[in-house]
């Protein structure tokens, strides 16, 4: 049984400057507060240039890890779980990794006891989970997605955006999206920045004879990429690029951070963490 008194958590996302994006971040905070009471919870953005262009637009200072480690220390936690907030484990996920071992190698650390919990999809099983949440988390955008898969001639798709990498861990968004084909006729996922983008999936929509889209971020939080590059007036946002296609398209601008489903999978991986301790 883990003393919670002298335990810490840090929950570690890359970061963002949009502002409902830092509301669903702190809702995740609150909901970590009130699953772990009595642990100490930090947030902790992993990149610099987030951290740095948040303080100077907003004057809001959010440590970086070994910063949010340091605070944790110096209230006394003896044992911390770091949080990963990434949907895949890429090259962010990969840094914190390795600067959770050099830690646990440094024998004059004194948080004697850290782990690392695994982001939202590592496994063929997380993915499966995943894709089994999605029915709920569609239909609050106002779509049954199983009364559409099981309508003759449904002209109507639902298009997730993730954001990719070229990371090898890319390919998990690829078993994703292969596991939503065979699960649901209508329920598309590509991404920003990966090896499968908004390019690759536009035969796929013609095939499937979609004229009606609804557009939604697989994405923790709906920040910059979704104001910009999924939903934004630029003609290279997938919104723009998709009307010009000939499609009707809707919006859900919300990240999944919203979802308490969502956020649950990241509890359950934060105590499996902690069960190491």
């Amino acid at each position: 049984m883990v003393d919670k008194s002298k335990t810490g958590i840090v929950l570690a996302p890359y970061g963002s400057l949009s502002l409902p994006a830092l509301a669903t971040y702190e809702g995740i905070v609150q909901a970590y507060e009130n699953e772990f009471s009595g642990s100490s919870v930090q947030l902790a953005f992993t990149s610099k240039l987030m951290r740095r262009r948040l303080e100077e637009r907003e004057g809001i200072l959010v440590p970086d890890l070994p910063g949010a480690l340091q605070e944790l220390q110096d209230l006394g936690c003896d044992r911390v779980a770091v949080q990963s907030l990434q949907i895949v484990p890429g090259g962010e996920f990969h840094q914190i990794a390795e600067l959770i071992y050099a830690l646990r190698m440094d024998h004059a650390s004194r948080i004697p006891n850290l782990e690392l919990g695994l982001p939202l999809l590592s496994s063929l099983s997380d993915c499966r989970t995943v894709s089994s949440l999605l029915p709920d988390l569609i239909s609050r955008a106002g779509v049954d997605i199983s009364s559409e898969r099981d309508k003759q001639g449904s002209r109507l798709a639902v298009l997730l955006a993730g954001h990719g990498t070229n990371h090898p861990a890319d390919a998990l968004y690829c078993l994703l999206a292969s596991i939503l084909d065979k699960q649901y006729r209508n329920v598309f996922l590509a991404s920003i920045e990966g090896a499968f983008g908004l390019e690759d999936l536009l035969p796929a929509l013609k095939e499937r004879g979609a004229e009606r889209i609804l557009l939604m971020p697989f994405m923790l939080v709906a920040g910059g990429h979704a104001e910009k590059d999924l939903f934004g007036v630029d003609p290279q946002s997938w919104k723009s690029i998709l009307e010009r296609e000939g499609y009707q398209v809707s919006s859900h601008n919300q990240g999944m951070g919203e979802s308490s489903e969502v956020i649950s999978l990241f509890l359950e991986r934060t105590r499996r963490a902690m069960d190491k301790m």
